[in-house]
C-alpha cells in the first residue's frame, strides 16, 4: 500500500512539474519584453540621473548635481504648480462624470446623439484631438469667431493665448471632457449594480431626484469614484505628453508645462539626458505613490466588500 501510494505522488509530481515547466516556457516572452522595455530602462533611468550625459557618448558621474539643480530650476516648479491646479480638476471631473452617469441610467432623450459627443475623445486619440482643440480656441479660432458673429465679443477669451486662463483651459478639456464619455460607461457600469429597492425605498420616503443621487447613487458607487480619482491623478502626472504638445505646446512661455513636457524638452530638445532623467526619478516616485494608494483603495474595496 504505502509501495502505490508513492508511485502515486511520484506519477503526480511529474505532472505538477511539467505543468510549472510549461508555464514558465509560456509567460517566458513576457518576462523579456518586461524586462527588455520595462524593468531596464527604468533602472537605467536611475543611474543616468546621476551622470551627465547627451544621449550618446559616456555618461560622466556628477552624483546628486541634477537634483540640486532641479530645486532652483525655475521650470521644474512651474510644471509643479501647473500639475496641482490639474489635479483640482480632478474632483469637477468626478462630479461630472458620476451626475451625467446618473441622468443618462434615468433615461435621455437625443442619447444616441449625445454618447456619440462625448465619446468623442476616446475615438479620437489624445494627439489629434489636441490638434483640434488648438484650431477651436485659438485667438481667431472657431469659437471666439463664432462670438464674434453673434455680437458677444465682450465674450472671447485668449483660451491658449493667455498665461493666466491657458492651464485652466487645459484642465476643461483634459481632465474634465476629453474623459467624460468613458468615465460615463464606467459609472453607468457601476450603478448596474446598486439595488432599484434603495431607489424605491428613498421614493417612500419622500427624497427627490438630488437627495436620491447624494444618499443612493453616490454611496453606491463610492468605490468606482475612488478609482476614478486615481486613475485621473495618474492620467494627469503621466500620460497627457501628447495632448499638450498639439494643443498648446506647453506655452505660452511655461504656462503649460507639466514634469512629462519638462522632461522632453530637456532630454530631446536640449539633449541633456541626465537632467531629463533626473525629472523622471521625481516622476517616478509620484507615480509610485499614487499606485500605492490605488492598491490600497483596490484592497480596502475587497475587504468591505
Amino acid at each position: 500500500m504505502v509501495s502505490s501510494t508513492m508511485k502515486r505522488f511520484s506519477h503526480n509530481h511529474k505532472y505538477v512539474s511539467a505543468d510549472t515547466r510549461d508555464a514558465y516556457v509560456l509567460i517566458l516572452p513576457l518576462l523579456v519584453l518586461l524586462s527588455v522595455f520595462i524593468i531596464v530602462p527604468v533602472l537605467s533611468n536611475f543611474y543616468y540621473a546621476f551622470t551627465e550625459w547627451k544621449g550618446f557618448g559616456k555618461p560622466v558621474w556628477v552624483g546628486l548635481k541634477n537634483f540640486r539643480k532641479i530645486i532652483h530650476d525655475e521650470i521644474f516648479w512651474y510644471s509643479l504648480k501647473n500639475i496641482l491646479i490639474l489635479v483640482l480638476y480632478i474632483p469637477i471631473s468626478a462630479f461630472i462624470t458620476v451626475l451625467l452617469a446618473a441622468i443618462l441610467r434615468d433615461g435621455l432623450k437625443g442619447w444616441s446623439v449625445f454618447r456619440s459627443i462625448i465619446y468623442l475623445p476616446n475615438i479620437l486619440g489624445y494627439v489629434i484631438l489636441g490638434v483640434l482643440l488648438n484650431i477651436f480656441f485659438r485667438d481667431y479660432g472657431v469659437l471666439n469667431n463664432i462670438l464674434r458673429s453673434a455680437g458677444l465679443d465682450m465674450l472671447t477669451v485668449r483660451w491658449i493665448s493667455s498665461t493666466k486662463t491657458v492651464i485652466h483651459t487645459v484642465g476643461s478639456m483634459f481632465v474634465v471632457w476629453s474623459r467624460l464619455g468613458f468615465g460615463c460607461i464606467y459609472f453607468l457600469a457601476a450603478m448596474s449594480g446598486i439595488s432599484p429597492v434603495l431607489y424605491d425605498a428613498a421614493r417612500i420616503d419622500g427624497a427627490g431626484w438630488w437627495r436620491s443621487f447624494f444618499s443612493v447613487t453616490v454611496p453606491g458607487v463610492v468605490f468606482g469614484i475612488q478609482f476614478w480619482v486615481v486613475l485621473s491623478f495618474i492620467e494627469v502626472f503621466a500620460r497627457m505628453f501628447g495632448f499638450l504638445y498639439a494643443f498648446t505646446g506647453g506655452g505660452p512661455g511655461f504656462s503649460s508645462y507639466t514634469m512629462e513636457f519638462g522632461i522632453y524638452i530637456y532630454g530631446f530638445r536640449y539633449s541633456n539626458m541626465g537632467y531629463a532623467s533626473a525629472w523622471a526619478v521625481i516622476l517616478f516616485f509620484f507615480c509610485s505613490l499614487i499606485a500605492v494608494a490605488q492598491i490600497y483603495l483596490v484592497r480596502k474595496g475587497s475587504n468591505v466588500s
